[in-house]
Protein backbone atom coordinates (compact mmCIF):
# COMPACT_ATOMS: atom_id res chain seq x y z
CA UNK A 1 0.00 0.00 0.00
CA UNK A 2 2.83 2.42 0.88
CA UNK A 3 4.51 1.62 -2.47
CA UNK A 4 1.35 2.62 -4.38
CA UNK A 5 1.09 5.85 -2.34
CA UNK A 6 4.66 6.90 -3.03
CA UNK A 7 4.34 5.97 -6.72
CA UNK A 8 1.19 8.08 -7.01
CA UNK A 9 2.87 10.93 -5.15
CA UNK A 10 5.82 10.85 -7.58
CA UNK A 11 3.52 10.85 -10.59
CA UNK A 12 1.56 13.78 -9.16
CA UNK A 13 4.76 15.72 -8.57
CA UNK A 14 5.83 15.13 -12.19
CA UNK A 15 2.45 16.32 -13.48
CA UNK A 16 2.75 19.50 -11.43
CA UNK A 17 6.28 20.24 -12.56
CA UNK A 18 6.00 19.36 -16.26
CA UNK A 19 3.88 21.86 -18.25
CA UNK A 20 1.22 20.54 -20.60
CA UNK A 21 1.81 20.92 -24.36
CA UNK A 22 -0.25 24.12 -24.65
CA UNK A 23 1.64 25.71 -21.74
CA UNK A 24 4.97 24.68 -23.26
CA UNK A 25 3.97 26.13 -26.64
CA UNK A 26 2.85 29.37 -24.99
CA UNK A 27 6.13 29.65 -23.10
CA UNK A 28 8.12 28.92 -26.25
CA UNK A 29 6.23 31.52 -28.28
CA UNK A 30 7.13 34.19 -25.73
CA UNK A 31 10.76 33.87 -26.77
CA UNK A 32 10.28 33.43 -30.52
CA UNK A 33 11.02 36.45 -32.75
CA UNK A 34 8.16 38.56 -34.05
CA UNK A 35 8.24 40.21 -37.49
CA UNK A 36 5.60 42.88 -38.05
CA UNK A 37 4.64 44.14 -41.52
CA UNK A 38 3.21 47.62 -42.23
CA UNK A 39 1.63 48.15 -45.69
CA UNK A 40 1.70 51.36 -47.71
CA UNK A 41 -0.71 54.24 -48.34
CA UNK A 42 -4.13 53.07 -49.53
CA UNK A 43 -2.88 49.50 -49.69
CA UNK A 44 -3.61 46.28 -47.80
CA UNK A 45 -1.75 43.60 -45.88
CA UNK A 46 -1.91 41.32 -48.93
CA UNK A 47 0.71 43.53 -50.62
CA UNK A 48 3.21 41.71 -48.37
CA UNK A 49 2.09 38.19 -49.35
CA UNK A 50 5.23 37.30 -51.34
CA UNK A 51 7.66 38.72 -48.78
CA UNK A 52 5.68 37.27 -45.88
CA UNK A 53 5.92 33.80 -47.38
CA UNK A 54 9.67 34.22 -47.93
CA UNK A 55 10.20 35.39 -44.35
CA UNK A 56 8.18 32.50 -42.94
CA UNK A 57 10.31 30.04 -44.89
CA UNK A 58 13.56 31.70 -43.81
CA UNK A 59 12.52 32.01 -40.15
CA UNK A 60 10.20 29.10 -39.30
CA UNK A 61 10.46 29.81 -35.54
CA UNK A 62 9.31 33.41 -35.97
CA UNK A 63 5.78 34.80 -36.07
CA UNK A 64 5.17 37.03 -39.10
CA UNK A 65 2.18 39.36 -38.72
CA UNK A 66 0.89 41.57 -41.55
CA UNK A 67 -1.23 44.28 -39.92
CA UNK A 68 -4.69 45.08 -41.33
CA UNK A 69 -6.11 47.78 -39.03
CA UNK A 70 -5.39 50.76 -41.31
CA UNK A 71 -5.93 49.25 -44.73
CA UNK A 72 -7.33 51.30 -47.62
CA UNK A 73 -8.84 54.66 -46.71
CA UNK A 74 -7.79 54.40 -43.06
CA UNK A 75 -4.18 55.00 -44.10
CA UNK A 76 -5.34 58.11 -45.97
CA UNK A 77 -7.85 59.51 -43.48
CA UNK A 78 -5.81 59.04 -40.29
CA UNK A 79 -2.58 60.86 -39.37
CA UNK A 80 0.38 58.48 -39.26
CA UNK A 81 0.73 58.72 -35.48
CA UNK A 82 -2.89 57.59 -35.07
CA UNK A 83 -2.24 54.80 -37.56
CA UNK A 84 0.62 53.65 -35.30
CA UNK A 85 -1.78 53.61 -32.33
CA UNK A 86 -4.23 51.44 -34.30
CA UNK A 87 -1.35 49.14 -35.25
CA UNK A 88 -0.34 48.73 -31.60
CA UNK A 89 -3.90 47.90 -30.51
CA UNK A 90 -4.22 45.34 -33.29
CA UNK A 91 -0.87 43.73 -32.55
CA UNK A 92 -1.63 43.61 -28.82
CA UNK A 93 -4.89 41.78 -29.54
CA UNK A 94 -3.17 39.23 -31.79
CA UNK A 95 0.07 38.49 -29.94
CA UNK A 96 0.32 37.34 -26.34
CA UNK A 97 3.15 38.57 -24.13
CA UNK A 98 3.97 41.24 -26.71
CA UNK A 99 6.47 42.98 -24.46
CA UNK A 100 8.52 39.78 -24.16
CA UNK A 101 9.02 39.23 -27.87
CA UNK A 102 12.10 40.33 -29.81
CA UNK A 103 10.62 42.33 -32.65
CA UNK A 104 11.55 43.49 -36.14
CA UNK A 105 9.38 46.06 -37.94
CA UNK A 106 9.15 46.11 -41.75
CA UNK A 107 7.26 48.86 -43.57
CA UNK A 108 6.63 49.69 -47.22
CA UNK A 109 6.26 53.30 -48.42
CA UNK A 110 4.04 55.18 -45.94
CA UNK A 111 4.13 51.98 -43.87
CA UNK A 112 7.83 52.55 -43.26
CA UNK A 113 7.04 55.87 -41.57
CA UNK A 114 4.13 54.27 -39.71
CA UNK A 115 6.52 51.60 -38.45
CA UNK A 116 8.97 54.28 -37.30
CA UNK A 117 6.17 56.17 -35.52
CA UNK A 118 5.22 52.85 -33.89
CA UNK A 119 8.84 52.40 -32.79
CA UNK A 120 9.08 55.86 -31.22
CA UNK A 121 5.68 55.68 -29.53
CA UNK A 122 6.17 52.24 -27.97
CA UNK A 123 9.93 51.67 -27.69
CA UNK A 124 9.75 51.90 -23.88
CA UNK A 125 7.16 49.09 -23.78
CA UNK A 126 8.49 46.77 -26.47
CA UNK A 127 11.73 45.02 -27.38
CA UNK A 128 12.16 46.39 -30.91
CA UNK A 129 15.45 45.15 -32.33
CA UNK A 130 15.36 46.80 -35.75
CA UNK A 131 13.43 48.44 -38.58
CA UNK A 132 13.42 47.79 -42.33
CA UNK A 133 11.89 50.35 -44.67
CA UNK A 134 11.16 49.59 -48.31
CA UNK A 135 10.74 52.68 -50.50
CA UNK A 136 9.80 54.90 -47.55
CA UNK A 137 9.50 58.68 -48.05
CA UNK A 138 11.81 59.77 -45.23
CA UNK A 139 12.18 63.18 -46.89
CA UNK A 140 8.67 63.32 -48.30
CA UNK A 141 7.15 62.82 -51.72
CA UNK A 142 7.99 65.83 -53.94
CA UNK A 143 5.87 64.38 -56.76
CA UNK A 144 2.80 65.28 -54.71
CA UNK A 145 3.25 68.90 -55.83
CA UNK A 146 2.36 68.00 -59.43
CA UNK A 147 -1.14 69.15 -60.35
CA UNK A 148 -3.03 69.73 -63.60
CA UNK A 149 -1.46 73.17 -64.03
CA UNK A 150 2.11 71.85 -63.78
CA UNK A 151 1.27 69.00 -66.14
CA UNK A 152 -0.21 71.32 -68.77
CA UNK A 153 2.89 73.54 -68.58
CA UNK A 154 5.32 70.67 -69.16
CA UNK A 155 3.56 68.25 -71.50
CA UNK A 156 5.31 69.43 -74.68
CA UNK A 157 4.93 67.79 -78.07
CA UNK A 158 7.94 65.42 -77.66
CA UNK A 159 6.58 64.23 -74.31
CA UNK A 160 3.07 63.77 -75.66
CA UNK A 161 4.56 61.81 -78.56
CA UNK A 162 6.35 59.50 -76.10
CA UNK A 163 3.18 59.07 -74.05
CA UNK A 164 1.19 58.11 -77.11
CA UNK A 165 3.89 55.70 -78.34
CA UNK A 166 3.97 54.04 -74.92
CA UNK A 167 0.19 53.89 -74.75
CA UNK A 168 -0.05 52.16 -78.12
CA UNK A 169 2.82 49.79 -77.31
CA UNK A 170 0.96 48.69 -74.18
CA UNK A 171 -2.24 48.12 -76.11
CA UNK A 172 -4.11 51.14 -74.74
CA UNK A 173 -5.92 53.86 -76.73
CA UNK A 174 -3.57 56.49 -78.16
CA UNK A 175 -4.41 59.12 -75.54
CA UNK A 176 -5.08 56.62 -72.73
CA UNK A 177 -1.95 57.40 -70.72
CA UNK A 178 -2.37 61.17 -71.06
CA UNK A 179 -5.81 60.85 -69.49
CA UNK A 180 -4.48 58.52 -66.81
CA UNK A 181 -1.65 60.91 -65.94
CA UNK A 182 -4.13 63.78 -65.51
CA UNK A 183 -6.43 61.60 -63.40
CA UNK A 184 -3.55 60.50 -61.17
CA UNK A 185 -2.54 64.12 -60.57
CA UNK A 186 -6.11 64.96 -59.51
CA UNK A 187 -6.29 61.95 -57.17
CA UNK A 188 -2.91 62.78 -55.63
CA UNK A 189 -4.00 66.33 -54.92
CA UNK A 190 -7.10 65.04 -53.15
CA UNK A 191 -5.08 62.54 -51.08
CA UNK A 192 -2.66 65.29 -50.07
CA UNK A 193 -5.53 67.16 -48.40
CA UNK A 194 -6.17 64.18 -46.09
CA UNK A 195 -4.21 63.66 -42.84
CA UNK A 196 -2.37 60.53 -44.00
CA UNK A 197 -1.34 62.28 -47.21
CA UNK A 198 -0.44 65.59 -45.56
CA UNK A 199 2.07 63.80 -43.34
CA UNK A 200 4.00 62.73 -46.46
CA UNK A 201 4.39 66.24 -47.85
CA UNK A 202 7.87 67.74 -47.81
CA UNK A 203 8.33 69.87 -44.71
CA UNK A 204 5.25 68.54 -42.89
CA UNK A 205 5.28 68.75 -39.09
CA UNK A 206 5.26 64.97 -38.91
CA UNK A 207 8.28 64.58 -41.21
CA UNK A 208 10.22 67.30 -39.41
CA UNK A 209 9.73 65.42 -36.13
CA UNK A 210 10.69 62.10 -37.74
CA UNK A 211 13.82 63.55 -39.32
CA UNK A 212 14.95 65.10 -36.03
CA UNK A 213 14.66 61.74 -34.25
CA UNK A 214 16.11 59.74 -37.13
CA UNK A 215 19.39 61.63 -37.13
CA UNK A 216 20.22 60.28 -33.67
CA UNK A 217 18.29 57.00 -33.80
CA UNK A 218 19.93 54.10 -31.92
CA UNK A 219 17.79 51.22 -33.22
CA UNK A 220 19.37 49.57 -36.31
CA UNK A 221 17.62 50.58 -39.54
CA UNK A 222 17.89 49.22 -43.07
CA UNK A 223 16.50 51.52 -45.79
CA UNK A 224 15.89 49.64 -49.04
CA UNK A 225 15.25 51.84 -52.08
CA UNK A 226 14.13 51.17 -55.63
CA UNK A 227 15.72 52.76 -58.69
CA UNK A 228 13.73 51.78 -61.78
CA UNK A 229 12.96 55.00 -63.66
CA UNK A 230 12.75 53.95 -67.31
CA UNK A 231 9.30 53.65 -68.91
CA UNK A 232 10.78 51.30 -71.49
CA UNK A 233 11.17 48.70 -68.75
CA UNK A 234 7.36 48.42 -68.57
CA UNK A 235 7.27 46.85 -72.02
CA UNK A 236 7.55 43.11 -72.56
CA UNK A 237 8.78 43.81 -76.12
CA UNK A 238 11.16 46.74 -75.93
CA UNK A 239 11.25 47.97 -79.55
CA UNK A 240 13.54 50.81 -80.57
CA UNK A 241 11.79 53.82 -79.01
CA UNK A 242 13.68 55.17 -75.97
CA UNK A 243 11.05 57.49 -74.39
CA UNK A 244 13.80 59.96 -73.53
CA UNK A 245 11.55 63.03 -73.29
CA UNK A 246 9.01 61.19 -71.12
CA UNK A 247 11.69 59.76 -68.82
CA UNK A 248 13.27 63.18 -68.33
CA UNK A 249 10.07 65.05 -67.51
CA UNK A 250 8.81 62.29 -65.24
CA UNK A 251 12.09 62.39 -63.33
CA UNK A 252 11.52 66.12 -62.88
CA UNK A 253 7.99 65.44 -61.60
CA UNK A 254 9.11 62.78 -59.09
CA UNK A 255 12.48 64.16 -57.97
CA UNK A 256 12.18 67.90 -58.47
CA UNK A 257 15.03 70.21 -59.43
CA UNK A 258 18.63 70.64 -58.27
CA UNK A 259 19.21 67.08 -57.08
CA UNK A 260 22.40 65.48 -58.38
CA UNK A 261 21.00 61.99 -57.70
CA UNK A 262 18.00 61.76 -60.01
CA UNK A 263 17.22 58.08 -59.40
CA UNK A 264 13.67 57.21 -58.42
CA UNK A 265 11.28 54.22 -58.36
CA UNK A 266 8.48 55.91 -60.35
CA UNK A 267 6.98 57.38 -57.16
CA UNK A 268 9.74 58.50 -54.80
CA UNK A 269 13.25 59.90 -55.23
CA UNK A 270 16.04 57.64 -54.06
CA UNK A 271 17.38 60.42 -51.82
CA UNK A 272 14.07 60.33 -49.90
CA UNK A 273 14.01 56.54 -49.69
CA UNK A 274 17.58 56.58 -48.29
CA UNK A 275 17.21 59.70 -46.10
CA UNK A 276 20.35 61.05 -47.76
CA UNK A 277 19.94 64.59 -46.41
CA UNK A 278 19.15 63.42 -42.87
CA UNK A 279 21.65 60.70 -42.05
CA UNK A 280 25.28 61.67 -41.63
CA UNK A 281 27.85 59.58 -43.47
CA UNK A 282 29.32 56.84 -41.37
CA UNK A 283 26.28 56.36 -39.13
CA UNK A 284 26.79 52.69 -38.35
CA UNK A 285 23.27 51.64 -37.45
CA UNK A 286 21.62 53.12 -40.56
CA UNK A 287 22.29 51.16 -43.74
CA UNK A 288 20.89 51.85 -47.20
CA UNK A 289 20.61 49.48 -50.13
CA UNK A 290 19.60 50.22 -53.74
CA UNK A 291 17.67 47.66 -55.81
CA UNK A 292 18.33 49.17 -59.23
CA UNK A 293 15.49 47.55 -61.17
CA UNK A 294 12.80 47.67 -58.47
CA UNK A 295 9.59 49.66 -58.91
CA UNK A 296 7.80 51.31 -55.99
CA UNK A 297 4.70 49.15 -56.34
CA UNK A 298 2.87 46.75 -58.64
CA UNK A 299 1.62 49.48 -61.01
CA UNK A 300 2.77 52.73 -62.57
CA UNK A 301 -0.47 54.64 -63.03
CA UNK A 302 -2.63 51.75 -64.31
CA UNK A 303 0.29 49.98 -66.03
CA UNK A 304 1.27 46.70 -64.34
CA UNK A 305 5.00 46.35 -63.71
CA UNK A 306 6.86 43.17 -64.75
CA UNK A 307 6.47 40.23 -62.38
CA UNK A 308 8.86 40.24 -59.43
CA UNK A 309 10.01 43.81 -60.14
CA UNK A 310 7.79 45.53 -57.59
CA UNK A 311 9.98 46.05 -54.53
CA UNK A 312 7.84 43.87 -52.23
CA UNK A 313 8.09 40.94 -54.67
CA UNK A 314 11.67 41.49 -55.78
CA UNK A 315 13.95 38.51 -54.96
CA UNK A 316 16.93 40.75 -54.21
CA UNK A 317 14.85 42.88 -51.84
CA UNK A 318 13.73 39.73 -50.01
CA UNK A 319 17.33 38.47 -49.83
CA UNK A 320 18.45 41.82 -48.40
CA UNK A 321 15.69 41.82 -45.78
CA UNK A 322 16.44 38.23 -44.75
CA UNK A 323 20.15 38.99 -44.36
CA UNK A 324 19.39 42.00 -42.14
CA UNK A 325 16.84 40.02 -40.13
CA UNK A 326 19.40 37.32 -39.40
CA UNK A 327 21.82 39.94 -38.10
CA UNK A 328 19.11 41.39 -35.85
CA UNK A 329 17.98 38.07 -34.33
CA UNK A 330 21.37 36.33 -34.11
Amino acid sequence: MSYIFYTFKSMLLCLLLIPNPSQAASSKNQHNPLIVLFHGLGNSATSFDTMKQGLEQAFPAASVVALTSVEGMQSINLPIKEQAECSFKELSSKVEHLNKRSMLLIGHSQGGLRAYAFLKQYEALLNIKGLVTLAAPWEGAPGARVDATILSQHLTDPILHDLRMLSLALGYPKTGLEEQLMLNAEVNQTVCLCPGGKDLMEGSAFLCEVQKCLASEKVPILAVGGGQNDFRSLLTRKGTHRFKALNNIYTFFVVGENHPNSRHDMQLPLYSQHALHIISKGKKNFKSVLIKDAFHSTHVWKIPVPKSKAILAHPLALHTVIKFTKSIFQ
